[in-house]
Formats: C-alpha cells, structure tokens, sequence
C-alpha cells in the first residue's frame, strides 16, 4: 500500500530503529536525522568515539536513501524505501536499504570508474571508504552495510 507523500513510519526498538517511506528527498533527511539521533542515543555511554563516525555514517546513509529515492524508485512518491538501521554486539552498525525498483548490475557497476565531471557514480567508493562491507542482493535493489564502530 503506497504511502502519502509526507507519511512516514518508523519502528524503533532497543537495538534497532526501522523506517519504510515514500520516495521523496525531505523524507531522506528525516530519517538521517532520526537515525543519528538513534545512534548518539545508543551509544551515549561511549560518546566520543561514536561522534567522530557520526559524519561518515550520515554520508554513507545518505548516499544508500538517495541512490534508492532517485535510481531505484525513479522518484516515485508512491513507491517506498525500507531502510533498517540496527546495532549488532555493540559495536557493529548494520543498514539495509530497499527500493520497489528493477535493481542492478551492482558487480559490473562498481568496476566502473566515476567521472569528475557528473554528480553521480561515487557511492561504491564512499560505501568502502567508511564502511566495513558492502553488497546488494542479486536482483540489486538491497543494499547491505556493516560498519564496525569499535575499529574507528
């Protein structure tokens, strides 16, 4: 069932915090603000170390909400995105991403090298940066990311 465009659901629990919402880039930034204020909530006890990750875990959340808004989901507002951000033993940060969209050659694209000159093809690089491992499912319209934090 296709949600309003400025619907948005969230279930958070202990350990997790999930959304499924509408392709639109406002409901992007809402749940990259919910999802670090998750994390500096989760991780208060251990605060230093996990702000100075805060930034590269907004960028790569960003980049993974975006790809499936604008690639995936071609902007559909009536189309969703599920995304799950959950902590794992602590110190392992998990995300997965899913669009409605016909997926992709992830394996061949990421040997494609991005181009200065277009404003796009840079998030396989970014997702290796920052995160610990990266892949998508064989159709290609989830994505999976795992960041240990106790390594940073």
């Amino acid at each position: 069932m296709p949600l309003e465009n400025s619907k948005l659901e969230v279930i958070e629990t202990a350990k997790s915090i999930r959304f499924v919402f509408s392709s639109t880039f406002d409901n992007i930034d809402t749940v990259c603000d919910k999802s670090i204020r998750f994390l500096q909530c989760f991780f208060q006890h251990q605060k230093s170390s996990i702000e100075k990750q805060l930034f590269s875990i907004n960028l790569v959340l960003r980049e993974g909400l975006t790809n499936a808004v604008r690639h995936g989901n071609v902007l559909d507002p009536k189309k969703v995105v599920k995304c799950l951000l959950a902590v794992e033993n602590e110190n392992v940060i998990k995300l997965v991403i899913e669009d409605q969209g016909d997926g992709f050659d992830w394996q061949k694209q990421q040997l494609v090298p991005a181009r200065d000159d277009e404003d796009h093809g840079r998030g396989f690089f970014i997702m290796k940066t920052y995160f610990s491992r990266y892949s998508y499912n064989k159709k290609g319209n989830i994505l999976y990311l795992e960041k240990n934090v106790s390594n940073c």
